[in-house]
């Protein structure tokens, strides 16, 4: 059950001025302030940078093709409700892109590529269009405009347990950074009684379900299965992450597609110097940035660790006399790498300190008199708890520290 007091991720959102929603833009497309913009870019830098470890290659695809080519794909005639009406522009027909996954098969058949260059792993954070009715249309949870952490993986028969593996890897260690401490995972299988509404061939499916069941046993993942709920074209692990507030989520999907390589005629030249059909693999780990945003703001209520702060510390000057001191210590942040602001209003200083609290910014540095002899500050934290006077200094490596270990107060 969801806790009484938790509050809602668009209350939260307004509150920490983090996005709107404009009726003369359209529900299900959210505008991100500049605070929303910078914790967005945050959790699309860690994708990023998480992927690049795993031996990923970024790509960058438009976001409008030719119809003919989701009619190649077949998305056109299977999820046409799903996707924006085709535009017709200078005698030409474009479909908005609602998946990313055309584009990245015709990315991997540039040029020929060889069995020795496999796995080819290609991500990209972009943005795809599907239309939702407006009534399903909430927040950042239910949106027209989905950003996807998405990634197509091209790779050996020999080579899907093992992308499998690392894909398992990098949920953990996403769930790990974004403080998700209990998941489990979907093996979404077919069902064996209906073999006419899936594609590709039955040992095939056999042999790969078994391989992700005992995938899954190997590294003591918490799994169940669910027959039946496979794509078409393939069977899937989705991964669902529990809240603090006991809600479960689905967010990852590893799936594999035994459709499209076939739709899209690819080949990589195997050992035998003869073109080889590739196994693919859709994966994306937050899934919908906006959606997942929405889920983990309402699971931190707001209180963002150190390094995904959108402001991590706001610098109080006492008096207007201590400006000028507040102005070279904020620098000092900046020249660190560190977010800060300035608030030096009019207010009280016990309301400027309350504003930061409410704001859930994890420190505040007071300055006055005192702390600019003695190039300190009065730490507080938005907890409320007074650490007392701290080196400038001190207070910089320590906080550094924290983010870099992506750790809490």
């Amino acid at each position: 059950m969801a806790k009484t007091n938790s509050k809602d991720h668009r209350e939260i959102g307004r509150e920490l001025d983090l996005f709107s929603i404009s009726d003369l833009v359209g529900t299900g497309l959210p505008l991100f302030s500049p605070k929303g913009a910078t914790l967005r870019r945050l959790v699309e830098e860690y994708m990023y940078n998480l992927l690049e470890k795993y031996g990923y290659e970024h790509v960058w695809i438009p976001h409008i093709a030719r119809k003919k080519l989701y009619e190649v794909s077949g998305h056109l005639e299977k999820f046409t409700e799903d996707m924006f009406p085709i535009m017709k522009s200078k005698g030409r027909e474009y479909v908005l892109k609602g998946m990313n996954c055309p584009h990245h098969i015709l990315i991997f058949a540039r040029h020929p590529i060889s069995y020795r260059e496999m796995p080819q792993r290609y991500a990209e954070t972009t943005t795809v269009y599907r239309s939702e009715q407006s009534g399903e249309l909430g927040g950042l949870t239910r949106v027209l405009s989905i950003t996807q952490d998405d990634a197509h993986i091209f790779c050996r028969k020999d080579q899907v347990k093992d992308e499998f593996k690392k894909a398992l890897e990098i949920n953990e260690q996403m769930l790990k950074d974004f403080g998700f401490k209990k998941y489990w995972v979907r093996l979404s299988l077919w069902d064996p009684k209906s073999k006419n509404k899936y594609l590709g061939d039955e040992k095939v499916w056999e042999e790969m379900q078994r391989l992700m069941r005992d995938l899954l046993k190997e590294t003591k993942t918490p799994f169940k299965e669910a027959k039946g709920e496979a794509a078409f074209y393939g069977p899937k692990l989705d991964l669902m992450a529990v809240d603090s507030q006991s809600r479960e989520w689905q967010m990852s999907t590893i799936q594999l597609d035994f459709n499209l390589p076939k739709r899209f005629k690819i080949s990589y030249v195997g050992e035998d110097g003869k073109g080889h059909q590739p196994y693919m693999i859709h994966r994306a780990t937050l899934g919908s940035v906006e959606r997942f945003l929405g889920v983990w703001i309402e699971h931190v209520q707001g209180n963002m660790p150190v390094w995904l702060a959108p402001v991590q510390a706001v610098v109080i000057p006492v008096t207007d006399k201590s400006d000028k001191y507040a102005q070279s210590v904020l620098q000092k942040l900046k020249d660190s790498g560190l977010r800060a602001e300035v608030d030096n209003r009019s207010e009280t200083l016990q309301a400027r300190i309350r504003d930061a609290q409410l704001q859930k910014v994890p420190y505040m540095l007071i300055v006055g008199d005192k702390e600019e002899k003695g190039k300190t500050v009065a730490l507080r934290l938005r907890t409320g708890e007074d650490k007392g006077s701290v080196k400038l200094g001190d207070f910089v490596k320590n906080t550094q520290k924290i983010v870099a270990g992506k750790h809490d107060l």
